[in-house]
């Protein structure tokens, strides 16, 4: 990475880590996602020099792979936005009837905004782990390092994002809103779950066989 990467990262981290509530953790599993995105793209691009038969499938999950993280690194952004527009709600003027009306449509509508785009994080972190199964058989075993690298971040980025839909929601009372999500939410969750379990499976027995047998009773 060069300098100026470099200080693009530390500058995202410094807001992160500031007292100030944006960007928080909505734009922190956003860039999560990415990365993870990131390193199924570079697994793909360099197993598609070396695997010659399957490089058109490999070449299109490395495109998949840029799309997601290019959705993702938007999403820092979205997050960020989506939070300021909540806080823009709740600092409206409620001394009449009017002004409290409009203040209750612009909050609910912010709330709503609010609770989508970390939903659509979680869906984006979900397709990367889908990548990274398609992509386990077909890359160098040389490169499962970081097929593991991305299914773990693509669910550490899936269950955050779906805890800034949980706190958005908590605040929602459009019902026929909270219908709709809440299966949602937990069918991600459980997806992410399962594919995570499914792919560190196949990929832990192998990068883990350094350590030998391990005595399940070692007392």
């Amino acid at each position: 990475m060069n300098e100026s990467g470099l200080k693009g990262v530390e500058g995202f981290l410094v807001e992160l880590g500031s007292t100030a509530p944006a960007p928080g953790g909505g734009a922190a599993a956003a860039l999560t996602g990415a990365m993870a995105a990131a390193l199924v793209e570079m697994v793909a691009g360099i197993s598609s020099r070396r695997a010659a038969p399957q490089e058109g499938r490999l070449g299109r999950i490395r495109q998949d792979a840029e799309e997601i993280r290019t959705a993702l690194t938007k999403a820092i952004e979205e997050d960020a936005a989506a939070y300021g527009e909540v806080s823009k709600a709740l600092n409206m003027p409620k001394t009449t009837e009017e002004e409290k009306a409009a203040r209750r449509e612009a909050l609910a509508r912010a709330l709503r905004r609010a609770a989508e785009v970390p939903l659509s994080t979680a869906r984006a972190a979900l397709r990367v782990l889908d990548l990274c199964e398609e992509l386990v058989p077909l890359a160098s075993r040389h490169l499962q390092s970081d097929i593991a690298a991305a299914a773990q971040l693509a669910r550490a980025a899936t269950c955050t994002a779906l805890y800034n839909v949980d706190a958005n929601c908590l605040w929602i009372r459009d019902q026929e809103f909270l219908t709709e999500m809440r299966p949602l939410r937990v069918e991600l969750s459980q997806e992410a779950d399962r594919k995570t379990a499914r792919l560190l499976t196949q990929l832990e027995t192998s990068l883990t066989s350094w350590l030998g047998e391990r005595d399940s009773n070692p007392h």
